[in-house]
């Protein structure tokens, strides 16, 4: 008996799992195979990540990674002026992607279509044929991002006011269309509804909330991976993430100025790891601090994470789940973390929440001292994972979305 047809439409590869955009998009696309026909179709932005452009092949009936690599930002914003479009929309569309959608749309009639991410909505001019049901996973609400960064002001400011304005106007329009609109957070969900105005026009039970799931068992491995660090005697202070991403800068920046000095003054033998890819100017200049450490790239976050004292994730514009933060519960390493960082997660207080400089030294400060409080609040975030946070309780729920079955109780649980 054949499996129902899905064509799954990402914005970039979700290849390797390394971040939160593609570790999402990965782990839906590998739990929904065991009940799907996948044609997937993907750009590939980044020269490192074209290595991976078979890797999914398995998983999938069809692929089409379309190469994007060395595509101009600048160009891409230019043409979003000429268009009258969001640069995300520019950025995104690739006419070999465009063809290939035309392409498989004409030769097969999907029972459903998930468009991965907002960028993605160019590619429904190119359907030759509508699905029966299509399904948008927005994750976060990319325009309120884009309005927060927009308050800075100047240049920029303007860029992403502009953005905001156009992204808040194409979800609002998506939103409508689709049959079924996803959020990774209950909070998330209801701010969509509240800044598109959205639930005004269509059923509330077209926007679901359904969180993302961990992979307990290989972060479990975490801490018997070989360490990465130097046995100098320091204790290792982490924050992860891809580190071109403007609220990770401002993060680290702001740890970097705020907590950094108050655990010197203090004498604290510690070193501040900024562990990711692409990281700005401005992260890379910490790096030139006797006590800050900036990794870039690293192929595998695990013993970072398992061999670090404390995770720290001083966001102060947070958007959705924080896969940081899961992972960091997941390795069974203990989190100091802000307020807006734990939007959507449980925790059963295993992790501990501080806002200012002051208040991340102290927390930090107590479970360096108190190895038996740091290691209960591990072993703690680690229960938390496993009993509430698989993946396949997540699959679940959307195979109920995209074929129509969800009730407002499940969705409520999910």
């Amino acid at each position: 008996m054949s499996k129902p047809k899905l064509l799954f439409l990402a914005h970039r590869i979700p290849y390797p799992p390394n971040k939160g955009e593609k570790l999402r998009a990965y782990h839906l696309i590998r739990g929904l195979a065991a009940t799907y026909d996948i044609w997937l179709g993907a750009p590939v932005d980044e020269a490192d990540d074209w290595r991976w452009r078979d890797a999914l092949d398995d998983l999938c009936v069809e692929t089409h990674m379309a190469d994007g690599r060395g595509r101009s930002r600048h160009r891409s914003a230019v043409e979003a002026v000429m268009r009258r479009e969001p640069v995300s929309f520019s950025y995104f569309r690739h006419g070999s992607l465009m063809n290939w959608v035309t392409k498989v749309t004409g030769e097969h009639r999907f029972d459903a279509a998930l468009l991965y991410s907002s960028g993605t909505m160019p590619y429904l001019q190119a359907m030759t044929q509508a699905p029966e049901r299509l399904i948008v996973d927005f994750v976060d609400v990319d325009s309120e991002k884009w309005r927060v960064l927009g308050e800075g002001g100047g240049v920029m400011g303007a860029v992403y006011a502009r953005e905001a304005k156009l992204m808040r106007a194409a979800e609002r329009t998506l939103a409508e269309r689709a049959d079924a609109s996803l959020l990774v957070t209950e909070a998330e969900a209801a701010l969509f509804g509240q800044v598109t105005g959205v639930t005004d026009r269509v059923r509330a039970d077209r926007i679901h909330a359904i969180g993302n799931g961990v992979d307990i068992e290989t972060w479990r491995e975490a801490s018997a991976l070989p360490s990465p660090y130097a046995a100098d005697g320091r204790r290792r202070l982490i924050f992860t993430g891809a580190m071109d991403y403007v609220p990770n800068v401002e993060a680290v920046c702001w740890f970097a100025n705020e907590v950094m000095p108050i655990l010197r003054v203090q004498g604290r033998a510690v070193e501040f790891v900024i562990a990711g890819s692409k990281p700005a100017k401005a992260v890379t200049a910490l790096g030139a601090q006797d006590d800050i450490v900036v990794t870039g790239r690293v192929e595998d976050m695990r013993p970072y994470l398992g061999h670090a004292d404390v995770a720290v994730a001083p966001l102060h514009l947070a958007r959705g789940v924080q896969n940081k933060v899961l992972e960091a519960m997941a390795a069974g390493t203990p989190a100091v973390v802000t307020q807006g960082a734990l939007d959507g997660i449980e925790h059963d207080g295993s992790v501990t929440v501080a806002d200012t400089g002051a208040e991340f030294a102290t927390a930090i400060a107590t479970l360096l001292d108190d190895t038996t409080l740091a290691d209960a609040s591990g072993a703690s975030a680690q229960a938390v994972i496993a009993e509430r946070y698989s993946w396949a309780a997540r699959i679940e729920a959307l195979e109920r979305v995209i074929a129509g079955v969800e009730t407002d109780a499940e969705r409520s649980a999910a």
